[in-house]
């Protein structure tokens, strides 16, 4: 099933009973301005165009807890480091005879190259197996042509957009390969699964004892980072993080880093304007404070 809607408000229309290939051979790109200012192309990609989630939704407001599985891979390729031609010649190679769909993002021409790639898998995942997969891709298959992932890639209900026609970029760049098979999601995962037991060098249950013997507030404050947050408690999120961290001495721009980082984590990362504020307000009492 595919999802359409925008990333604001949440909430996604009635599904699409179509395979991923045949929804995108038939979409017709809208064509957008793309606005030179921050603030203007916030609002283009937030309320302006229509993304989508492929998969299944028990309910059609976007959130983790609604979403049951994906089929499909997506993935946004925007700290690329070679050329266009390169990149498409890269995912050409490496996923020959595979379904793929490629496509320039909003930011593509305005930001450098950037693209979104979409990869049918040839079965149903949950979000273990979904970021499994996604870390095989930016590790190991497009290591080459990315320098940084987007960790926003991660979270369970991202949506992402669909691709428009811009004064940056036009309909042939919307690539379609129809492939001879989807990606098998179960070689995959046996693959990172059997490289993983191999650069091993310390039996699991050596850490055990420990991981469970000393988890404290401080344990609880480091996994919030990589936690997620739905809409409606990221600034406190970030307030928290931000006051558990200096509250245990750890060097303000480090702290201002760690929050960044955590925002990509969640459902609607917040902008960064917004993030700062939020940091500097904690900062500023919890350091008059000491």
């Amino acid at each position: 099933m595919i999802y359409v809607g925008k990333v604001r408000p949440s909430i996604m229309e009635p599904p699409i009973d179509k395979s991923i290939i045949e929804f995108f051979k038939e979409y017709e790109p809208p064509t957008v301005i793309v606005p030179d200012d921050e603030g203007g192309q916030k609002k283009l990609k937030t309320m302006g165009i229509d993304g989508f989630i492929a998969g299944k939704m028990k309910a059609l407001i976007r959130k983790n807890d609604n979403l049951i599985y994906r089929d499909c891979l997506i993935l946004d390729l925007d700290d690329v480091i070679v050329s266009e031609k390169q990149l498409i010649d890269s995912v050409a190679t490496e996923l020959k005879g595979l379904e793929f769909v490629l496509y320039p993002s909003v930011s593509h021409g305005l930001k450098g190259v950037r693209y979104r790639l979409i990869v049918p898998l040839d079965r149903a995942v949950n979000e273990k197996d979904y970021r499994s997969l996604l870390e095989i891709f930016f590790n190991k298959i497009l290591s080459k042509v990315i320098r940084t992932v987007d960790k926003s890639n991660f979270t369970w209900s991202q949506i992402m957009l669909l691709p428009c026609i811009t004064q940056y970029s036009n309909k042939d760049q919307l690539l379609i390969c129809e492939g001879k098979r989807k990606l098998p999601v179960d070689e995959v995962l046996l693959y990172m699964k059997d490289h993983t037991a191999k650069k091993r060098k310390a039996p699991v249950n050596k850490f055990q004892k420990g991981g469970s013997r000393y988890r404290n507030t401080t344990t609880e404050l480091f996994e919030s980072l990589v936690a997620g947050c739905e809409e409606g408690n990221r600034n406190n999120l970030i307030a928290s993080i931000t006051g558990g961290l200096l509250a245990r001495a750890v060097d303000v721009a480090a702290v201002l880093e760690l929050v960044k980082v955590a925002n990509q984590y969640f459902a609607e990362p917040l902008s960064e304007k917004e993030v700062e504020a939020t940091f500097y307000s904690i900062a500023k009492k919890e350091l008059s404070a000491s």
